[in-house]
């Protein structure tokens, strides 16, 4: 499903990730952790096809992202979902809105994306709110509109990046819950966190990143 192969990114003369090799099967739950700075996010990005390798191969779905033109991402991307951190949400969108927004670029018809948003909206508990703008959810109705926005597209793979950084312990869980319904469905999921209640609580493959170096694979957290 996700092969590295002896990986390495830099950012400004200043190595972020060195010499990563890993293979994530599909349907598996993986958490990846380590301190802020160990190139976390910057493995998600590679993977989703944000930035390029310097050195090394990518093979997603068996398909070769360091070789990709730039024209072929968007492409790449369709059977992929990335959960961020920060939201990205559009403020003065409705909820509907901001999860069709993937669809709308894909040029899908008005009726199927109804359909197809009001369904990711249910698996997340969202659907009652699907009029509201953005900007007046609660931090975790934003998580959740950020999720059903990346699994709209029924992704194969969902990446999340630290994606209970900003709320509390309580809707943390209850977005762990998520995720993991998420994969019991088939979905392959990469998850950066340094919270260790969900990793605790996701029970998935551990893997460690520190200082741009992938530690020896910790098998399922115990």
């Amino acid at each position: 499903m996700i092969q590295l192969f002896h990986v390495t990114k830099y950012f400004e003369g200043r190595i972020a990730l060195t010499d990563i090799s890993l293979r994530i099967e599909k349907g598996e739950c993986v958490l990846l952790t380590g301190p802020s700075g160990a190139g976390k996010t910057t493995l998600l990005k590679l993977i989703f096809g944000s930035v390029p390798p310097d050195d090394g191969q990518i093979l997603v779905q068996n398909r070769n992202i360091a070789r990709l033109r730039r024209s072929d991402i968007p492409y790449h991307r369709r059977t992929m979902g990335f959960v961020l951190q920060d939201f990205k949400l559009l403020p003065h969108r409705t909820v509907f809105e901001n999860v069709a927004l993937p669809l709308i670029i894909r040029g899908l018809s008005i009726f199927e994306s109804r359909r197809k948003v009001a369904e990711a909206l249910r698996a997340v508990g969202m659907d009652h709110k699907q009029t509201a703008r953005a900007s007046v959810l609660s931090a975790g109705e934003q998580q959740r509109a950020c999720i059903a926005r990346a699994i709209v597209n029924t992704p194969i793979i969902l990446l999340a990046d630290e994606p209970t950084g900003n709320l509390d312990p309580q809707l943390t869980m209850e977005i762990a819950d998520l995720f993991k319904s998420i994969n019991a469905k088939g979905t392959t999921i990469l998850m950066a966190t340094h919270n260790r209640q969900v990793v605790e609580h996701m029970n998935g493959r551990l893997l460690r990143l520190d200082c741009g170096h992938l530690m020896a694979d910790q098998g399922v957290y115990a």
